[in-house]
This record gives C-alpha cells, sequence and structure tokens, in this order.
C-alpha cells in the first residue's frame, strides 16, 4: 500500500530506524546493568556520559562516546556488539508483531465503543 508523505523512506523504513536507536537504549541499559555488578568505576563513567549525551539517536550517541577517551571507546564497542547480540538473537521479533497487531486491534475496537457510547445515547447497566 502507497503510504504518502514519508519521502523518500517507506514506513517500514522509519520504523527500522526506530528500532534501531530502540536497540542501542536497550544494549546500554544491559551494559550498565552488566558494569554495575563487576566494574563500578566503568558504570559511573557511563552513568555520567548517560547525563550529557541523548540515546535517542544511537548512531550519534556511539559515536560520542566512541571519542571521549580510550576507555569510553570500549565502553561504545561493547554497546555494539550488545545491540547487534540483542537484534539478531534474543529480540522476539514474532512476539513483537503479535503484540503490534493486538495493540491495533485493541485500540481500534476500544475507540469504536467509545465513540458509539458517547453518540448513541443507549442506557448501560452503569446508567440504570
Amino acid at each position: 500500500m502507497y503510504v504518502p508523505g514519508f519521502g523518500e523512506a517507506s514506513p517500514e523504513a522509519k520504523a527500522a530506524k526506530h528500532l534501531h536507536d530502540f536497540f542501542t537504549y536497550v544494549a546500554v541499559r544491559i551494559v550498565s546493568a552488566q558494569l554495575e555488578s563487576y566494574n563500578p568505576e566503568a558504570y559511573m563513567e557511563l552513568r555520567e556520559f548517560l547525563d550529557t549525551n541523548s540515546v535517542s539517536d544511537g548512531d550519534k550517541f556511539c559515536a560520542t562516546l566512541m571519542r571521549r577517551s580510550s576507555r569510553h571507546m570500549n565502553l561504545a564497542l561493547r554497546i555494539l556488539e550488545v545491540r547487534s547480540a540483542y537484534c539478531k538473537n534474543d529480540f522476539e521479533w514474532d512476539n513483537m508483531k503479535r503484540l503490534a497487531f493486538k495493540n491495533v486491534d485493541d485500540s481500534n475496537t476500544r475507540l469504536m465503543r467509545e465513540y458509539v457510547l458517547e453518540t448513541s445515547h443507549v442506557e448501560t447497566d452503569s446508567d440504570k
């Protein structure tokens, strides 16, 4: 189905970009949790970096982290490694598709039900 208004990228390409950035966010969370238990100094360095740098653009976040210092370079490489592994091995793609379908169907049903109730003046059990 043609979807106007997306320029050169398809909606799927836009969604893939958002997932790419989300995988970076997930990788940062995983690496942070790992560091917290076995390398408190690196954990603090990553936390301090997160205080001043957004993960909303995953590649920009990693590029900036890489250029901070050699210690930060190692953190960035770990995040890239975890991001790739999570995307390829751990993310449950089929479950995401099922949940997306369910969320759309549930939301459509709820919105239509609310509209009908608002506009039809039908007496409900709670009105009796």
